[in-house]
C-alpha cells in the first residue's frame, strides 16, 4: 500500500471558497480518520502468511471475501465472539482456510479504505470509513491471536469419500445412469462415470469423439478432458481417455450408442452448474439406496474410476487420467480392492499433457544382529 495516498488525504490542495473553511472545520476529524488508516496499514505485517497465496484467482478471492464476510457476520459482537466463531472447528483445513479468507479481506479492506480517503471530506462518507477501520482493527487483533493459538479443537477424524464405494452393488454406476438416463444430466454421468472428471470439469466441458486407431486396428471413443486444479507444480492442463468401440462393458456401449446418434459422432459435453450436478448425483443415489451408510456424490465416480485403473496394475495410469502431476496423490483416491467385480473398466489409452513425478521410494535397511564374539 502507497503512503502516499493516506498523505494526499489531507495534502491535496482545495480551492478557497466557503464550503472550503467550513471543510477546514473537520480537519481534525478527517485527521483521526488517516491516523486510523494508517494503524490497519502498520498492522499489515502481524497478519500476514509465511509465504505467497497458493492462489490468486479471482474465484479464490471471491470466495474468501465471501467466507470473510460470513464469519464476520456470526461474530459480529467482538473480538472474542470472532476468535470463537473462527475456532469452532474440529477439521484443520476449514481452520486454516477461515484465517486465510481474513487475511485476504484484511488486505482488500485496507487497500479500499486507502482509496476512498480523498472523498472523506463528506461527513457521511468519513463516518463509514471510520466505522469500517474500527471493525478492520478488531478483525486483525483477533487474527493476530487465531494465529499464535492455532487450532483449539480436538481433531476430527478425516473420513475418506472413498469409503462411500463400501456395500454398493457392482453395477451402480451403471444404475445411477440408467436412473437418470432421461433426465437433462444423462450424458454428464455417462462421461463423470467413463473418465473419473471433477464435476467443474465436466462445467468446462468434455469433447467426446470417435477415430480409428492405427496402432491398435480399430476404431475407439475418445474423451478429451481440460483439467482444472492446475498450477505452477500441481494438476494435468489436459488428459486423454479412450475405450475400444467394440468393448461390451455397458457403459462404454452406451457412450457407442450415444455418439452413433450424433452427426460426425462427435458430442460436447458440458454442465451448467458443478453443484446442481452433484446435487443430482446425491439425489439419484438416495432414491436407488436410502439405506446406504454414506451419501453418494460426484467424487464417487472418481474413486470407482480409480479403483478400477489400479486393479488394472497400471497406478500412474491412474494418476494421469485423475488430472495428478504427483503418483503420491492417487493415494487418496479407490483402491484396487475396491474395483467393480466383472464391471472393470479398461480404457486402452490414459494420456496425460506432463509426466507424473513418481514417489521415489529408498531401499529398506535391515538391521544386523550384533556378532558375539
Amino acid at each position: 500500500m502507497d503512503e502516499a495516498v493516506i498523505s494526499s488525504a489531507t495534502d491535496q490542495p482545495r480551492p478557497q471558497s466557503d464550503e472550503d473553511a467550513a471543510a477546514a472545520e473537520h480537519l481534525p476529524e478527517v485527521q483521526r480518520l488517516v491516523d486510523a488508516v494508517r494503524a490497519c496499514l502498520n498492522a499489515l505485517p502481524a497478519i500476514k502468511s509465511k509465504g505467497e497465496p497458493t492462489s490468486k484467482s479471482a474465484a479464490t478471492q471471491e470466495e474468501y471475501l465471501k467466507l470473510a464476510r460470513q464469519l464476520l457476520y456470526r461474530g459480529n459482537t467482538g473480538e472474542d465472539d470472532l476468535v470463537s466463531v473462527v475456532s469452532n472447528t474440529g477439521r484443520s483445513t476449514t481452520f486454516y482456510k477461515r484465517l486465510a479468507a481474513l487475511r485476504y479481506h484484511c488486505l482488500w479492506s485496507v487497500g479500499a479504505m486507502s482509496s476512498a480517503l480523498p472523498q472523506a471530506w463528506d461527513t457521511s462518507t468519513r463516518e463509514r470509513l471510520m466505522a469500517s477501520c474500527s471493525q478492520l482493527l478488531m478483525t486483525m487483533r483477533a487474527l493476530v491471536r487465531l494465529q499464535q493459538q492455532g487450532m483449539t479443537q480436538p481433531r476430527s477424524k478425516r473420513r475418506s469419500k472413498r469409503q462411500a464405494l463400501r456395500g454398493l452393488p457392482s453395477t451402480w454406476r451403471e444404475d445411477i445412469c440408467a436412473r437418470g438416463m432421461h433426465g437433462k444430466y444423462a450424458d454428464a454421468l455417462l462421461i463423470s462415470a467413463l473418465t473419473g472428471a471433477r464435476p467443474s470439469e465436466l462445467a468446462t466441458g468434455i469433447d467426446v469423439w470417435v477415430e480409428f486407431d492405427d496402432l491398435l486396428r480399430k476404431h475407439i471413443l475418445c474423451l478429451h478432458v481440460i483439467g482444472v486444479k492446475v498450477k505452477a507444480s500441481q494438476g494435468q492442463p489436459n488428459r486423454f481417455v479412450a475405450y475400444a468401440e467394440d468393448d461390451a462393458h455397458p457403459l462404454v456401449a452406451a457412450l457407442a450408442r450415444r455418439l452413433r446418434m450424433e452427426p460426425g459422432k462427435k458430442l460436447h459435453v458440458q454442465i451448467a452448474s458443478a453443484a446442481n450436478f452433484t446435487t443430482e448425483v446425491r439425489r439419484l443415489g438416495h432414491a436407488l439406496w436410502r439405506d446406504h451408510a454414506h451419501t453418494i456424490t460426484a467424487t464417487c465416480f472418481r474413486h470407482q474410476w480409480s479403483a478400477d485403473l489400479k486393479a488394472s496394475g497400471d497406478g500412474d495410469a491412474a494418476s494421469r487420467g485423475l488430472g495428478h502431476r504427483s503418483s503420491k496423490t492417487r493415494r487418496n483416491y479407490g483402491t484396487a480392492h475396491q474395483a467393480s467385480s466383472g464391471r472393470v473398466l479398461r480404457p486402452v489409452r490414459v494420456e496425460a499433457e506432463l509426466p507424473v513425478k513418481t514417489q521415489q521410494s529408498w531401499p529398506r535397511l535391515e538391521a544386523k544382529a550384533p556378532r558375539l564374539e
